[in-house]
């Protein structure tokens, strides 16, 4: 199994953050495993950080399509959180679920920039975003979806990105 932080993109395909989804699934399967063997692996402490909460809050508001406080709460964590790239994915995945492709596509690649650019970002995470605005490129002209739903749920667009903690 590939390593997978706790603030990457789940590997189940789900849209969340891997600690908001898998992370205790997983943690207990290795528990048994560990168990079997006769060896206890170490406890997992979750945080959940004041970013992780206007970020997700962020993404809540994109998927019931209050699209406007979405997108005052993507320049929220821009204004708290510079130096973290969930800003960037937040306005990304607004764009798309908006149906703006271009912009969504735009705001990807500055993702894929951003994570270059600061250490602590895997080349999975990374090659997650630059597909995603491959996604987005495909076809620049679609009309809008029929909310943030349909493009969500498992279209591979991640709740949320992997911050450096």
């Amino acid at each position: 199994m590939a390593c997978v932080g706790r603030n990457d993109p789940c590997p189940c395909g789900s849209g969340k953050k891997y600690k908001k989804c898998c992370l205790d699934a997983d943690a207990q399967r290795l528990a048994v495993g560990a168990g079997e063997r006769g060896a206890s692996p170490p406890p997992i402490r979750m945080v959940t950080t004041d970013l992780d909460e206007l970020s997700n809050s962020t993404l809540d508001l994109i998927k019931a399509g209050d699209w406007d406080r979405a997108e005052a709460a993507c320049r929220e964590l821009q204004k708290r959180y510079p130096d973290q790239v969930d800003w960037i994915w937040r306005l990304a995945v607004l764009h798309q679920a908006r149906g703006n492709r271009s912009e969504a596509a735009q705001c990807y690649r500055e993702a894929v920039e951003f994570m270059r650019s600061h250490q602590g970002f895997d080349e999975q995470s990374i090659a997650h975003m630059i597909q995603s605005a491959a996604d987005m490129e495909a076809e620049p002209s679609a009309p809008p979806n029929d909310g943030p739903t349909s493009r969500l749920g498992n279209s591979g667009v991640s709740e949320g990105p992997p911050s450096v903690s």
